[in-house]
């Protein structure tokens, strides 16, 4: 499938995607995650200066503070923040096509993971895209294990939408949550995206 308007992005920092300044800046930078109650469950997410840095789907469950506090031990608990963000997720939740607008922070991630997370950014809402669509749409044909790995290490699901990448029979392959491909098929089958599942749920 062709993933929309996908481009190639430069050195990181340049664009709104990755911009995230100085080393310096970065020391000055506020970290707040917010818990939030969906129609499918509990939605978390991490931001630093306002720019994501995580999200955790609800088959995280109840344990998501206490991990949230362990890794950034910093992070100020903050149920407002963010609130155009905190819409689009009530939205996507409720089964009702959303485009995320927000900027996520990437930049701890190599050039190639990153283009990655952009290309897989451009997958339609409720249409879905195989491991060797996404590496060629990033410019690395023929890397679709590459993107496979890359993929289970998205620290920003439904954001970067990896539910939607599939293998290139159309079944679901993998997806790194805590009830792994059942929560992936719950996803798609809240966009009504068109795949085979034939190797969905044991």
């Amino acid at each position: 499938m062709v993933l929309g308007s996908y481009r190639v992005f430069g050195t990181p920092g340049v664009d709104k995607v990755h911009r995230i300044g100085s080393a310096r800046e970065r020391t000055r930078t506020m970290i707040r995650f917010t818990v939030m109650t969906t129609e499918l469950g509990s939605f978390a997410f991490v931001a630093r200066d306002g720019r994501l840095v995580a999200t955790f789907t609800p088959s995280h469950g109840g344990d998501v503070k206490r991990f949230i506090r362990e890794r950034w031990p910093d992070a100020v608990e903050t149920p407002r923040a963010m609130p155009r963000f905190r819409r689009q997720i009530m939205s996507f939740f409720a089964g009702r096509p959303t485009a995320f607008d927000v900027e996520i922070d990437v930049a701890s991630y190599s050039p190639f993971q990153q283009r990655i997370f952009e290309a897989c950014r451009c997958i339609p809402y409720g249409k879905t895209a195989s491991y060797g669509e996404l590496a060629a749409a990033a410019g690395t044909p023929g890397a679709a294990r590459a993107v496979g790995n890359t993929m289970a290490r998205n620290p920003i699901p439904i954001v970067i939408p990896c539910h939607r990448v599939v293998r290139s029979d159309g079944s679901l392959g993998g997806f790194s949550s805590p009830d792994g491909t059942r929560e992936k098929l719950r996803l798609l089958e809240l966009e009504g995206a068109r795949f085979a599942d034939c190797t969905a749920v044991a």
